[in-house]
């Protein structure tokens, strides 16, 4: 990148709209940045202009720079000619309305009242960039916590058991539940616009209320768009595998699953897929139940009651796709209409809840989808789970433990674990960010035969293992090596019996 200049003026500069459309809105007027000039897609090594109010912001310039994959020249422009720019490439600034106003740091009363309890709550969530808040009454006792990097970790309230009534119908009322209802689960939504030192940004917070024995429990899930769109090459996939997992997608046609239990990440890879493969000569449709974050220039749908997944996946099939995502294949007809679609000529992305790759196909052959279907249309499985990252701030060198030196066995020869010793940055953790650790299975044509002609997932992945399939532990391990995340995180996240199995493999080929 070139030095910045003091500062710019827009008249200076051409505004061509698909140039100034690379970049996602959202992301553009959040961090007030906008692409100048007429920006030549077949020069990738040509710089690109972006005018920015801060061009000093590193953390912004390093994410324009993944999302264009191209040198930057940043320019320095006032609000007024950022938005100007962003108004004749995007329209007219979104009129998006909030349910409440939310502002971090910010200390409570003597005496707090709901209202100020509930702003604190969903301000700190945000603030510690959690996943989802726990809010839950004992008889005497009132329990606060906050899923971080996929943990939950218990925090100091001053919620207690006379005061959670009202600040559960305060939390009932933004989302625009029912506060007389006390007998039955309810699920509603709201929004916030959340002002801290980085600046404005709205979130949405998606609320469950499930009655217990000494009133209501609430767990809410924090959707904060600046955490949901992530770039492929953080997701933790080594460059072969991501190059590959990149190539099945742009196939002209065919199945690709993601696999994992909830909370693995699966939504997160299939939304920075889409983001990577969107440029704009392909037709990206997805059925989503709800839409969490949105991805720019992904035409997303929202499952209702009035268009439940088999009507929208079968009108999405009219809209003449490339690229379909189903979201979850739970049943007969949605899997049936994956593998249809599949078959003729788009490529389908899905989620399965399954422990590995392999896994995949007994999961569809459960739901009685037919094994001719199947191996005539699937063309890969990606197994995934979240590892936490080792802070890089406090990492050190340590030893193995007895009990993961007898688990792991000759998997760790030659690998120097690490951990993190615990500081300010990691909040005494050791741990800082997630990453991803994956199996990838392609279905080669014998794999195809195997599937169709119903072998057993035992026989297929001896099959895949013979054919160079790298395992979750294998991965795993690697990552270990790597000083990314620890020996405590494989053995929490890989399941016990993989672990074993791949241990045993180890000693066989030794």
């Amino acid at each position: 990148m070139s030095d910045v200049p003091p500062f710019s003026e827009l008249s200076q500069f051409t505004l061509d709209r698909p140039s100034l459309r690379l970049l996602p809105e959202s992301f553009c007027r959040r961090n007030q940045v906008v692409v100048l000039g007429k920006v030549d897609p077949t020069a990738t090594d040509a710089p690109v202009t972006v005018g920015m109010v801060q061009p000093d912001n590193r953390a912004v310039l390093e994410l324009i720079t993944e999302f264009l994959r191209r040198p930057l020249v940043p320019i320095r422009l006032n609000h007024y000619e950022v938005e100007s720019a962003l108004e004749l490439g995007f329209g007219a600034g979104p009129r998006v309305t909030a349910d409440l106003t939310l502002k971090t740091r910010v200390p409570l009363s003597q005496a707090p009242s709901a209202v100020e309890l509930v702003d604190h709550v969903l301000s700190t969530a945000v603030e510690l960039k959690a996943s989802d808040i726990h809010l839950e009454g004992y008889f005497d006792d009132v329990d606060l916590r906050y899923r971080v990097d996929g943990i939950l970790h218990q925090s100091y309230t001053d919620i207690d058991p006379r005061s959670l009534p009202e600040v559960v119908s305060r939390i009932k009322l933004l989302a625009g539940l029912d506060i007389t209802e006390r007998r039955r689960p309810q699920d509603g939504r709201l929004r916030a616009l959340v002002e801290g030192a980085s600046g404005r940004k709205l979130v949405d917070f998606r609320v469950s209320v499930v009655p217990s024995p000494v009133g209501e429990d609430v767990v809410i899930r924090i959707l904060d768009a600046d955490v949901g769109l992530v770039p492929v090459e953080r997701l933790g996939m080594s460059p072969d595998m991501q190059t590959l997992f990149l190539r099945l997608l742009s196939n002209p046609e065919g199945l690709v699953l993601v696999t994992g239990p909830t909370g693995s990440g699966k939504t997160t890879t299939l939304y920075s897929a889409l983001a990577r493969l969107n440029d704009g000569r392909r037709k990206i449709i997805t059925a989503e139940d709800p839409i969490e974050y949105y991805v720019p220039k992904v035409n997303q749908k929202q499952v209702t009651a009035q268009m439940p997944h088999a009507t929208l996946l079968r009108a999405m099939l009219r809209q003449d796709p490339n690229v379909m995502l189903v979201g979850e294949i739970r049943d007969l007809e949605t899997g049936s209409t994956a593998l249809m679609a599949a078959a003729t000529g788009h490529v389908v992305l899905g989620t399965l809840h399954t422990a590995d790759a392999v896994g995949a196909v007994a999961r569809m052959r459960g739901l009685k989808l037919d094994d001719v279907d199947i191996s005539d249309s699937l063309l890969a499985v990606l197994a995934q789970r979240l590892v936490r990252r080792i802070c890089e701030k406090c990492q050190e060198p340590v030893r193995p433990t007895e009990e993961q030196e007898a688990l792991l066995g000759g998997l760790l020869k030659g690998v120097q674990p690490y951990a993190g010793r615990g500081c300010e940055a990691c909040q005494h953790t050791g741990y800082r960010g997630r990453s991803g650790i994956f199996e990838l299975l392609v279905v080669d044509p014998d794999l195809q035969d195997l599937i169709g002609r119903g072998a057993p997932a035992v026989e297929l992945r001896r099959h895949a293992r013979q054919h160079g399939l790298r395992t979750l532990v294998e991965d795993a391990v690697d990552k270990v090596a790597a000083r990314t995340t620890t020996l405590a995180e494989l053995v929490r996240v890989v399941p016990y019996r993989h672990i074993v199995q791949a241990r045993d493999e180890h000693a066989a080929r030794e």
